[in-house]
């Protein structure tokens, strides 16, 4: 069965690999043909394009769908035009444009899966002659973002306004309070910080290739003297860009990123905020943030441990370090061949992984499975 992919962003952290296989046609033979330990074995692959796989029938699970084709559909409508033909079974991303196209179509479920957090992050808010060097000027920033029309919009409502940038499942998770909108403090702040008619920022760039969520922070920032526009690039540019530090970020920035990683809050500050972390680089390095951090990661007293937790959270909540805007939903869509009562019957580890897993227990109807 096809499974359409709207992101990119489906990749492991690490992968356990056959060592006499990888060593005998090395690193490039690996990637054209994998051998791993799954249920399913590589049948071919055209990069960008399409994946096609065949069970491995001597797998320790029962494997239900024989045949199945991951295909790479970069425009929403086409994906969602191919579910309805019947062309495709599962859909990734549903934009909040479809959403509603879904729910009206009897033959189609929606899968709302709750993910990620969303947040703006201002790279080189150090320097002082960085506008967003001032805290004053980040809160107003606060203050302007509309995150309840962003979640209705964006994820039909279904994504949660919470006020951590941090995943609140997550060890040590900080609960924090909604954040206000209000537009005359906003504008007054900006004021206070003397920049009373606004100042331009070169882009906001969001995580591909959710675009129009940063228009949406594009328009609301109008509403407060910040004038800028939205930079799309693919995502393996924007990942090269994050890795590449703050000279790949020149000017006065906006970055509109977003993460979902398990465990606990370190995790996450230690890729995302940190100074020298994977997506960090050298965009914040608030000192005596990361040596509480080090601190924290050198104690083994759990209520040690909790606080430094908290604080560390805390000041950069406090400071508008980022400017949290909502854990969003990654909506997907379930075709008819699907033999699913409820979306969890496809997506049973929504709690932790934004796709469907694991793929052995996928099953098709039996009408669709006698047809193939």
């Amino acid at each position: 069965f096809p499974i359409l992919l709207g992101t990119a962003n489906v990749c492991g952290a690490g992968w356990i690999v056959p060592a006499k296989y990888y060593e005998a046609v090395g690193r490039d033979g690996f990637m054209q043909k994998p051998i791993g330990a799954g249920p399913y074995k590589l049948v071919s692959q055209q990069p960008g394009v399409k994946i096609e796989f065949e069970a491995f029938e001597d797998y320790y699970r029962p494997v239900h769908v024989k045949n199945f084709t991951m295909v790479s559909v970069p425009e929403a409508a086409t994906r969602l035009a191919m579910l309805e033909r019947g062309e495709a079974d599962i859909m990734y991303f549903v934009p909040g444009e479809l959403i509603d196209r879904v729910k009206n179509n009897p033959k189609l479920m929606l899968a709302p899966v709750v993910s990620g957090n969303w947040w703006l992050e201002f790279p080189g808010f150090q320097d002082p002659k960085n506008p967003f060097h001032d805290k004053r000027v980040r809160q107003a920033v606060s203050l302007a973002i509309d995150r309840n029309a962003i979640n209705q919009t964006e994820s039909g409502g279904m994504g949660e306004v919470d006020g951590n940038w941090i995943n609140n499942d997550v060890e040590y998770g900080l609960e924090w309070p909604k954040w206000e909108r209000n537009l005359g403090k906003a504008k007054q702040l900006m004021t206070d910080a003397g920049y009373p008619s606004g100042f331009n920022v070169d882009w906001v760039t969001p995580v591909p290739n959710f675009y129009s969520r940063g228009e949406r922070v594009v328009a609301q920032l109008q509403s407060i003297g910040i004038r800028t526009k939205v930079q799309v690039m693919e995502r393996g540019v924007f990942q090269k860009k994050m890795e590449g530090g703050l000279k790949e970020w020149p000017g006065v920035q906006i970055i509109m990123n977003a993460t979902r990683i398990g465990g606990t809050w370190s995790n996450w500050y230690d890729s995302m905020f940190k100074c020298g972390g994977f997506q960090a680089r050298d965009f914040f390095c608030v000192t005596n943030l990361d040596d509480k951090f080090k601190q924290y990661s050198a104690s083994y007293n759990v209520n040690e441990r909790k606080t430094l937790a908290e604080q560390i959270q805390r000041e950069i909540l406090e400071n508008y370090y980022f400017v949290p805007v909502f854990r969003h939903a990654f909506v997907n869509a379930i075709g008819p061949r699907i033999a699913a009562t409820k979306w969890q019957d496809v997506f049973p580890t929504y709690e932790t992984s934004g796709y469907p897993y694991p793929w052995e227990d996928i099953k098709l109807t039996e009408t669709a499975a006698a047809e193939r």
